[in-house]
Parts: C-alpha cells; structure tokens; sequence
C-alpha cells in the first residue's frame, strides 16, 4: 500500500509526536545544515528538514522593509494551520506577500505549500494574507508558519514555542522588531483538536496558554495575538476548550480569531476535523474580518 505525504500529515493529528516521515524519500537532504542551535529536539529537527527541501523550489525575496504598513503574520497551531487543503489559489497580491522561514532565516515568495510548516498542498492563510491587502488593511504581509502537526498546546509551552522564539531572533538580527516603523505583529493561534482527544480541562488550557504567552512575548513585546475557537476533532467539539480559547481574548493585546468549530463536517474531510476547499474558503473569510477588525 503506498502512503502520500498528506495521508501520513492527515495520520499524524492522532499520534501527536510521530514525524510523517512516509513519502518523503524522494526528497534529497538539505547540501547544508543550518545552524543547530535553532533546532530543540530530534523530532522537530527531522520534521523541518522535510520542510526546508521545498525551497529548492522557491524563490528569494529581499525581507528588507519599505515605507509600507506591513503585517508579520506568525501562523501558529497545528494541522488545520498546515498547508494541507486541497484546493488551487493564485493571491492576486503575490507581489506583496512573503514567506518567512524560521529554519533558515531567510525570506521567500509565498506560494503554495507553505515553507516552515508542513504540508504539500493549500493553506487558507496564503488567502489571509491577500485578503489583508485587498481591503486595504495592509500593504504587505510576510507570513512566518511555524505550526506543527497533531501537538498539544504543552507541547508547544515545553519545546515548540522555540519556534516562534527562533523566527523573531533572526528578524531581529536582520533589524526588524515590534519597534519597527510601519510593521505590526500578529501571532496567529489555531489549536486544540488535540487537546480535545487529549480530555485537557478548561483551567489546564488557560495556564498552557499563559505559559506559552510568557515564554514568546519577551521575544516579540507589544504584539498581538489572534485566538481562534478551535476544538474540533473527529466531530466532537470541546465545551472546556472553547471556554478558555474565549476567556483568553481581553481586546487588547489578545484577540478573538476564527470559529473554527463552526465550520460544519460537510466543510471538512472524511475524517471530520480536517478542512477541504469549502472550510478553507470559510476559516479565511473569517479570519480576514478578524484581522481587520484589530486596531493595530
């Protein structure tokens, strides 16, 4: 039986800490390996150079900032933030919106897949990004993916917040911060499928997410940060969740993103929690008018 990439990424959300290493043979090692200190364990490090082979097919882009309103967009979460949805789409401002690596430090076109993160296919925040610059509330967008397939929120408070931490580091040596002119922070929040499956209560939820809040924001003061209702897995929603994604949101510096959980299964895969074309259309409607609606 042949296994493709994106029915081992889809596989993973049950096994939170399982590399979708099947199918990914084909793909040749990076000529060199990039500096190991940005890597916290051997499982991310084995995930993210399956990730860094795709810029072999992708093209640079200076990250250099111009007098433009710019969004620095951290795509954060787990599967639904990959770039897993079967689906086509050309951004009309393809022009004006980068992809950022964290691996690498370096910055690209932004094309579908996605680089950072994983998946082979569509990301609903490519249409994010190009809505943001249609309605005028940006000029630019440079998304930094840095999601993970099928991890809890703990995970991301013990090892994979390393991720952010990574990206905003070398941001920051290339000169760009929270201080920058005319750019603006935003990180991105799509989790708890897992923790759903996991049974995490609403308390447990909350104090992971102070804790993953503590450990980024000295990295990236003053930014915002976007929560999505998010639960949703194998068609059972989280009541407890759900609460601590919403009691988290304060409009001011954390804010509500989108419901994910209203996205019905006839929006979904077969398995019910993964989006297809319908739900990706939907989460980035939803989460253009979230973004827009941030006084930044």
């Amino acid at each position: 039986m042949t296994i493709t990439r994106r029915a081992a990424i889809m596989a993973s959300i049950a096994a939170p800490f399982v590399v979708p290493r099947l199918g990914f043979a084909q793909r040749s090692s990076p000529t060199s390996a990039p500096d190991p200190g940005t890597f916290f364990n051997e499982w991310s490090y084995a995930n993210q150079q399956i990730h860094f082979n795709v810029h072999k097919s992708k093209t640079a882009r200076a990250i250099t900032i111009a007098n433009e309103s710019t969004l620095i967009m951290f795509v954060a979460g787990q599967s639904l933030a990959l770039s897993i949805i079967t689906d086509t789409f050309t951004p009309t401002n393809g022009s004006k919106i980068d992809n950022y690596c964290w691996y690498d430090g370096k910055n690209y076109v932004a094309a579908n897949p996605l680089i950072g993160a994983g998946g082979d296919e569509h990301n609903f925040n490519l249409k994010i990004a190009d809505g943001l610059i249609s309605n005028g509330k940006f000029a630019r967008v440079i998304l930094v993916p840095v999601a993970l397939s099928g991890v809890t929120i703990q995970y991301y408070v013990s090892d994979a917040y390393k991720e952010i931490v990574a990206a905003a580091k070398k941001l920051a040596a290339q000169g760009i911060t929270t201080a920058t002119p005319n750019v603006k922070f935003l990180v991105k929040w799509n989790q708890g499928e897992s923790d759903t499956r996991d049974g995490t209560t609403q308390q447990q939820y909350t104090d992971r997410f102070s804790a993953l809040y503590g450990l980024v924001s000295p990295h990236l003061p003053g930014a915002k940060w976007m929560v999505a209702k998010e639960t949703r897995y194998i068609g059972t929603n989280s009541a407890a969740i759900q609460a601590a994604q919403m009691a988290l949101v304060n409009g001011t510096t954390i804010f509500a993103g989108e419901d994910m959980d209203s996205i019905p299964d006839s929006s979904r895969n077969p398995d019910q929690t993964h989006l297809n074309a319908t739900g990706g259309n939907s989460a980035a409607t939803m989460g253009i008018a979230a973004i827009s609606a941030i006084t930044f």
